[in-house]
């Protein structure tokens, strides 16, 4: 998947800090937009604690808006990531009634508006939809990049915002320092505890070295740099860190250096395009490392029926596994039955993202009111149980890591499973990786 070079490089990191060290609200609307409105959605974990003591709104359903890439090149989180997650969940809150608010029931009604996966786009129509608008709620944009300029949009105009496909230790800075105070992280991310977890497996497994392939943007160059910290604290040399563009077509020359060096394990912190490739010129190359990390697109099942057999012994950054609780395999089988297929099913954020939602519903319940603040307050000190933690909550507004399912998913016989060391496991890690299948 290409990426625009707008964004795929360290000037959109410099526009971004300046559009959260200003929280500016940029304004303009744009006529290319496109608005959707879902229906169905269902339930979530159900609580007893609505505060009854509020008048309930006088509206009689709530809004929620979004820029989303419905077009270009970051689509496909749209069409098989965060897209479907917010979609079923709405179906589901509308098919149970809607969300209890004082006592009120109150159905869903989506607005969302394509920004043609173009950063300024999407924060132009991320203002609309907040000043013009003026919908109740709104939900995260697509990438790292987007979301860290979104949140200090959303955050200047004092609305809740909770993170989509992204997740930037540059935003744990601001969360520390108190300056996004409406701003929530859920989905796991680098630091946040891939990077530490899979240091940890490598360890256990016996690995001495690693090289690095990461592309030229924030998401990247975070996950580079975390990858030096902890591989090097589990005593893992990287023997080679390359970036590549977003655009690139050939990675035969840099897959042949790092074969040359013969490291224990190779890394791809980057977008489904890019890790296609690689995937692709490892086997055209016959260079099966003994350990393989894929990023994004990775924790796909689509990802894994592309490639077959091969497959085998890839790890992926997310994780969840239908075999982590009944609630998880309970939600693999609801979202498949609700994309039509297993294909898209989401092995990193999709569980995350219904959890999270899950949250929200929940929190909005206990409030008792849509009024922002009371919610994020709410939200800050609660737990609740979701699909993904029978104890799920913040700790400094980002999930708290005992919430997750998992962080290091590895594809095994075709079933995503969880590999961490410790109790979220689900099944025992394959190292060394199956040489791949011959060519047939």
């Amino acid at each position: 998947m290409s990426q625009k070079a707008r964004w795929g490089n360290l000037a959109i990191l410099s526009m971004v800090l300046v559009a959260l060290v200003s929280l500016a609200v940029l304004a303009g609307c744009g006529d290319s937009t496109t608005t959707t409105t879902a229906g169905t959605t269902a339930t979530t974990a159900g609580t007893d604690t609505t505060d009854t003591t509020m008048a309930p709104p006088e509206q009689d359903k709530i809004v929620i808006g979004a820029a989303r890439p419905l077009s270009g090149g970051l689509s496909v989180f749209e069409g098989n990531n965060f897209g479907p997650s917010y979609k079923l969940w709405v179906e589901d809150v509308n098919a149970a009634g809607g969300i209890n608010v004082a006592g009120k029931m109150l159905p869903i009604e989506l607005k969302i508006y394509d920004d043609q996966s173009d950063l300024d786009t999407s924060m132009r129509l991320l203002s609309k939809l907040m000043e013009e608008d003026k919908v109740d709620f709104v939900l995260a944009p697509a990438s790292t990049a987007f979301l860290f300029a979104a949140a200090g949009v959303a955050n200047a105009n004092k609305y809740i915002m909770m993170s989509a496909e992204g997740g930037a230790t540059s935003l744990e800075k601001e969360l520390q320092k108190g300056t996004l105070p409406y701003f929530f992280q859920g989905l796991n991310y680098s630091n946040h505890d891939q990077m530490p977890a899979w240091a940890d497996i490598l360890k256990e497994a016996g690995a001495k070295t690693a090289a690095v392939v990461y592309l030229d943007d924030l998401h990247g160059i975070e996950y580079q740099a975390q990858a030096a910290v902890f591989l090097s604290a589990a005593g893992i040399e990287i023997v080679q860190s390359t970036p590549i563009p977003g655009d690139i077509k050939d990675m035969t020359s840099i897959l042949k250096q790092i074969q040359d060096k013969d490291p224990d394990a190779v890394a791809f912190f980057a977008y489904p395009g890019q890790n296609i490739l690689a995937m692709q010129t490892m086997m055209q190359l016959d260079y099966s490392p003994r350990a393989v990390l894929i990023g994004p697109g990775g924790a796909s099942q689509w990802f894994a029926n592309m490639f077959g057999d091969a497959i085998d012994g890839v790890m992926f950054e997310g994780a969840w596994s239908a075999n982590s609780s009944p609630e998880a395999k309970a939600y693999e089988e609801s979202l498949t039955q609700f994309m039509g297929s297993s294909d898209n099913v989401d092995h990193w954020g999709a569980l995350i993202y219904r959890s999270q939602l899950e949250f929200f519903q929940q929190a909005i319940e206990k409030a008792g009111t849509l009024d922002q603040d009371v919610i994020a307050e709410v939200m800050r000190t609660s737990h609740f149980p979701t699909s993904m933690s029978s104890d799920t909550f913040y700790t400094n507004q980002i999930f708290d890591r005992t919430s997750y399912a998992g962080q290091i998913g590895q594809w095994q016989g075709g079933v995503a499973e969880v590999i961490d060391v410790g109790d979220k496991r689900t099944a025992a890690p394959i190292y060394p990786k199956p040489a791949w299948p011959a060519a047939q």
